[in-house]
């Protein structure tokens, strides 16, 4: 018998995305359903001190985002975390934080897709309109399960596709957003005593441990710049591109949340 050689095959990537695309797939990845919710939560427990809690959860994610600018740069492969920790400490350790990163996006997706689909329902019931009786409640995960099967989809295509709707997605939540915030000041500024919602700063019954506990509430929402290094063998000049990436997109998020933030509790 005859016994063929197992020769290994080296599998690379595409480097089709540029810089543009990459932050927008890091921004995208943030902006989602940590503002759009965890922000009425976070400031229940810490009052307009919810701005204090974004602030320093960027600070401390900034440190994290160093080190992944640092690594990425240097090793600009796909797999991210998962890559450096199977390199630098076997595939043990590897195996662990591949899974372990593989379900932190698990939770982080499930809730960005369940809070579509519960916003989804909620625009429907306010304008009484019932889908083939449908109970809303059910409606809600049926809208969820809908848009993971056509983001699974966009990704299997390939990741020029999966760039270019991460692109315009961003781009409309940016928009979106970016409205939100010129009218809430306009609206604020329509006002006699316009940061009169701001005091008392902190909430009183809870004080500054409530911005800890806020910022615990609100740190999923900064979980995203990672998957910029997680697909640095598809990047163009991944040793530039990529920690400029994780830098522009850290620090637009940051700004977009706190001015959220800000009219949002100066208008309601």
């Amino acid at each position: 018998m005859n016994e063929e050689k197992d020769e290994g095959v080296e599998v690379k990537l595409r480097r089709d995305l540029g810089l543009f695309d990459i932050t927008m797939i890091g921004i995208g990845a943030m902006v989602g359903a940590g503002i759009f919710i965890l922000t009425g939560i976070g400031t229940g427990v810490a009052g307009p001190g919810i701005i204090l809690a974004f602030v320093l959860n960027g600070v401390v994610t900034l440190f994290t985002a160093m080190t992944y600018a640092e690594l990425s740069s240097a090793i600009p492969e796909a797999g991210g975390g998962y890559l450096w920790v199977k390199k630098t400490m076997g595939k043990t350790a590897g195996f662990m934080c591949g899974w372990m990163s593989w379900f932190g996006h698990t939770i982080a997706c499930s809730l960005y897709a369940l809070a579509f689909g519960h916003y989804l329902r909620w625009l429907l019931e306010e304008y009484r309109v019932s889908l083939f009786g449908i109970p809303h409640d059910l409606l809600a995960i049926i809208f969820a399960i809908i848009v993971i099967v056509i983001f699974i989809a966009i990704n299997y295509w390939g990741v020029e596709s999966t760039g270019k709707t991460e692109g315009f997605i961003t781009i409309a939540k940016l928009v979106i957003l970016g409205v939100f915030v010129a009218f809430g000041i306009w609206a604020m500024l329509q006002k006699p005593d316009p940061w009169d919602n701001f005091v008392p700063f902190l909430n009183p019954k809870y004080g500054f441990s409530g911005v800890i506990f806020a910022m615990g509430l609100t740190f999923i929402a900064f979980e995203g710049y990672e998957i910029i290094a997680q697909t640095g063998e598809e990047v163009k000049n991944p040793k530039k591109t990529l920690p400029k990436a994780i830098f522009i997109s850290l620090a637009v998020v940051i700004i977009i949340y706190v001015l959220v933030a800000i009219v949002a509790l100066g208008n309601i």
